[in-house]
């Protein structure tokens, strides 16, 4: 899968940005403030409803204009496909095949976007639901059952929040169907981890990153069982008025040596660490059959020369295609088509 054109229309700096990337590697290259960024983020709107940055989606319209809009044609033949996302001040629209898109999952289905940003890296670092999140993308696009499974928990799971915050002692009627869902999606959960563990080895191999590298998944209880997790949280789920164990709190903890990264590793080293990691999910999804698109912004910075090739090269050895913002040309070691951008203006090889 790959993105065959892209209009863009007052996304922050970018007043109006027709372009026709590559079906491989595209490297943006600009000063800092150029556009760079709000490429990726153009491209991140139409196929994903979001943006790069903190904030709300409106704070990205262009300053003095009532609305955005990120179109984008992807595909070929009968994988053919169109989006459109516009984002005004008080209204949003988000169209794929001139249909309204009902549910993000329709979107993530037909164009699957992994995105490297500082922000994703820091955000993965330190907050749970960004390290949920990869994983649930990765079970969306390799497990069959994952979205339906995952849907019928979370129904339950809210249908018993609900109960527990008014001291309705039936909450424990949902406990069966959570029991066995969970079951599902514990080993859902842990077919993935197995899935990652060869990729995120030969990768932080070939990183060299100077230390044991591991991940833990931990599925989102202590114990055996959930069964027996949701007994011994009885007094606590009752207190706190919602269920404390479960899939949605299952978690990843990264490790070097052995200790936490967070604990031992450089800015650079975490950086390495996340994008090795991020980009064997993508190489388990591509093994499944699918074609993510990747943005990648600024991922150079805080890499050395020797890990910036090492990486790139992986990259290219994938042939995924691949968007990547830089200062500069010469801090991109790969072949690419490279465009550069000034003042929000975008021009072509």
């Amino acid at each position: 899968m790959s993105i065959t054109a892209l209009d863009f229309r007052d996304i922050r700096c970018l007043q109006a940005v027709e372009w026709k990337p590559s079906p491989e590697m595209n490297l943006i290259v600009g000063a800092n403030g150029a556009g760079k960024t709000s490429l990726l983020e153009g491209i991140s709107l139409a196929g994903t409803g979001k943006t790069l940055r903190s904030g709300r989606v409106r704070a990205a319209i262009a300053h003095g204009r009532e609305k955005l809009s990120a179109r984008l044609g992807f595909g070929e033949g009968l994988d053919a496909g169109k989006l459109c996302y516009e984002r005004g001040a008080s209204e949003k629209t988000w169209v794929l095949d001139g249909v309204p898109v009902k549910s993000a999952a329709e979107v993530y289905g037909r164009l699957p976007l992994m995105i490297f940003s500082p922000e994703s890296h820091y955000a993965m670092l330190q907050d749970p639901n960004a390290r949920r999140e990869v994983v649930y993308w990765l079970m969306f696009h390799v497990e069959p059952f994952f979205l339906d499974a995952w849907r019928r928990y979370q129904r339950l799971l809210r249908q018993r929040n609900a109960a527990l915050r008014v001291r309705d002692r039936n909450y424990r009627a949902f406990d069966p169907g959570l029991i066995q869902l969970s079951s599902v999606l514990a080993d859902m959960w842990q077919r993935a981890a197995q899935a990652l563990e060869g990729p995120f080895r030969d990768i932080v191999h070939q990183q060299r990153l100077g230390g044991e590298a591991a991940t833990v998944l931990r599925p989102g209880w202590q114990g055996e069982s959930l069964a027996a997790a949701l007994e011994t949280n009885r007094e606590t789920d009752e207190r706190l008025g919602y269920t404390f164990a479960g899939p949605h709190r299952a978690d990843v903890a990264f490790k070097l040596d052995g200790r936490a990264i967070q604990e031992v590793a450089s800015h650079g080293q975490q950086k390495i660490f996340m994008s090795a990691w991020r980009l064997a999910v993508v190489m388990v999804v591509v093994a499944s059959g699918k074609r993510p698109i990747l943005l990648l912004d600024d991922l150079a910075a805080e890499l050395d020369v020797e890990r910036r090739e090492s990486f790139f090269a992986t990259l290219k050895d994938v042939g995924l295609q691949t968007f990547v913002t830089a200062i500069d040309e010469t801090s991109f070691p790969a072949p690419a088509t490279v465009f550069h951008v000034e003042h929000g203006c975008l021009r072509g090889p």
